[in-house]
């Protein structure tokens, strides 16, 4: 049995549409995209939709004569949705392999050092995924991550939905030939218009570039690529997500925003999902930045894009402290003839809520406000998010983001829940 480093990758395949399938079976051979938010740009498609063609973040607007001549079907994302199915294949995937790394909504690592078989333990784990939460996905399996990330791309085009590269040789050279250097990870588009330059047109010719002059030109960063594709690991699997340094929430708005109320209530319902997301990885804000900005697509729009930062006394992920404290920074960044077309909140700073600096002189009673502050979090967690809300997200609709095409949030939602007849 082999001690060299092996790492598989699933990659769920044009997810955020499988799962529209997935409770829709008509949508099932027909050209389908899933739209951002706000239904501003295409964010996923189908194989059907990708063979007409229908580009990556291309703008609604441009295939929307697509969509009303019945050629392809748009939906607004459901991220509700998307999360839960999410959930479900990491959870059902983390029981194959030594140790699992979550890499994004879509896709994960899994260690398969020491495995006899890996093609046919990824194999099995795909069949499981499929059968137990019904989502397609493809499985690439390498000694180093970057090349397991290239060979789940080549997977996609495979019958059994796996590819196993070939150990370092001609035969995984072959692989690489074929390889635009643009597809491989970790290499940008910066990076790949400066290589193809000098003539690095693939993932092999990249892979036999000088280590030096790679490293004197992009840093070790660069050196790891090539070290990775010819099979050297560099990059180790993080079972624990690195904390995060700040937390963003911000949406653009259905309509543009000239009112003082729709603003404050579309930051106090950033404030709140900020507030939810940073208490859930049990950190605190050391400070908090409130944005606008107009429609920067008009001409005839006033400029009123702008920006405020406040800092805490003592780090805080407490909702009514953010609240209070975003509600200033709004009523300062409002102008009576402002027409807003997005809104969002930073916090930064991010401590452990259980080690910060804490203050003599502070007058909120910290414990007593987690306490509740946990238990409204456990009660909109199980009956529904917003279940329990501010009074200043009550203000006004009107800053709604667009979703026309939304699905119901099945798997989540009681009273969404699919009906049969």
């Amino acid at each position: 049995m082999s001690d060299q480093k092996l790492f598989g990758l699933i990659d769920c395949n044009s997810f955020y549409v499988s799962c529209e399938r997935l409770f829709n079976p008509r949508l099932r051979g027909k050209a389908v995209v899933v739209l951002s938010n706000n239904d501003g740009c295409v964010v996923a498609r189908s194989r059907e939709a990708k063979l007409i063609p229908v580009t990556m973040g291309v703008p609604f607007f441009q295939i929307k004569h697509h969509v009303d001549a019945g050629r392809v079907i748009a939906l607004s994302s459901n991220y509700t949705l998307y999360g839960d199915l999410s959930h479900r294949v990491m959870t059902t995937l983390a029981s194959f392999g030594q140790a699992q790394e979550i890499y994004s909504i879509d896709e994960c690592f899994l260690d398969m050092t020491g495995d006899p078989d890996p093609a046919a333990t990824m194999a099995k784990a795909r069949a499981q995924v499929l059968h137990d939460v019904g989502i397609p996905t493809s499985v690439g399996i390498g000694p180093t991550k970057t090349l397991a990330k290239l060979a789940s791309d080549l997977a996609k085009e495979q019958t059994c939905g796996v590819f196993l590269c070939p150990p370092s040789g001609p035969a995984l050279a072959a692989v690489l030939a074929g390889v635009a250097l643009r597809e491989v990870w970790g290499i940008g588009p910066r990076i790949s218009e400066a290589l193809d330059g000098m003539g690095v047109k693939t993932a092999l010719d990249l892979a036999r570039l000088n280590l030096h002059t790679m490293r004197a030109r992009y840093g070790v960063t660069g050196a790891r690529v090539i070290e990775e594709l010819r099979g050297v690991s560099c990059l180790a699997l993080e079972e624990v997500p690195p904390p995060k340094k700040s937390i963003t929430v911000s949406r653009s708005f259905g309509e543009q925003v000239t009112a003082l109320d729709d603003l404050r209530a579309a930051v106090a319902m950033f404030i709140e999902r900020a507030g939810e997301k940073v208490r859930a990885q049990g950190l605190s804000a050391s400070s908090m930045t409130v944005f606008l900005e107009g429609n920067r697509f008009d001409p005839h729009s006033p400029r009123c894009d702008g920006a405020l930062h406040v800092t805490f006394p003592v780090a805080t992920n407490l909702t009514g402290e953010l609240l209070a404290a975003a509600d200033v920074l709004v009523r300062r960044l409002w102008k009576p003839d402002g027409r807003w077309k997005k809104a969002g909140v930073l916090l930064l700073g991010l401590v452990d809520e259980h080690a910060q600096q804490q203050s003599f002189l502070d007058p909120i009673d910290r414990p007593k406000v987690r306490a509740l502050m946990t238990a409204l979090d456990t009660i909109n967690h199980k009956h529904g998010r917003s279940l329990i809300r501010s009074g200043t997200t009550a203000l006004s609709q009107h800053w709604r983001p667009l979703a026309d095409r939304c699905s119901p949030r099945y798997s989540t939602r009681w009273d969404e829940l699919l009906i049969v007849p």
